[in-house]
């Protein structure tokens, strides 16, 4: 097994297959043009034919896969620093629309925008507070009510942020 620097994948795109390990969720979030998507589990080296270089996210879970795919037969290269240099360098990404962008916002939203969860969520309250005139309503009910309506906004952000990408 050869392990190589990111410029010289960049320099063979094209010229060879190019194997991402990580999870289909990381490789959503994105990846090098042309890459396969085959996570250590799911590695097939009976499907890959020619020169295969490996990737992941740092360099670790790749070294592992070129092991399994040279025990298999495989001419494989590990590419050293993986998507974290490839990305440093400045080279192309192709997808890069990752849903964890939502995760923080939508467990902020389940925590704290839904607490305290009985016998109805604050945010639930001050709605209807609001829905009947919000007469009565004061500095710390207003005050409630942004804090635990924050993260929901924070996640109506995060969607849109998602969906223009």
């Amino acid at each position: 097994m050869q392990t190589r620097a990111v410029r010289d994948l960049f320099h063979e795109l094209g010229k060879v297959t190019i194997v991402d390990v990580r999870t289909p969720f990381e490789y959503a979030g994105g990846h090098i043009t042309g890459a396969i998507n085959m996570p250590p589990g799911a590695l097939r080296p009976d499907e890959l034919t020619g020169e295969v270089w490996v990737v992941c996210r740092s360099g670790a879970r790749s070294t592992r896969a070129a092991e399994q795919l040279e025990e298999a037969g495989v001419s494989v290269t590990n590419v050293m620093g993986g998507m974290l240099a490839w990305r440093a360098e400045g080279h192309p990404v192709e997808g890069g629309v990752s849903p964890r962008l939502l995760l923080w916002p939508l467990v902020a939203s389940l925590t704290l925008g839904l607490a305290p969860f009985t016998p109805e969520p604050h945010i639930v309250g001050k709605l209807k507070w609001i829905a009947g005139g919000a007469h009565g309503m004061g500095l710390m009910d207003w005050g409630d009510l942004l804090m635990h309506g924050a993260p929901f906004v924070w996640l109506g952000w995060a969607l849109v942020r998602l969906l223009r990408r």
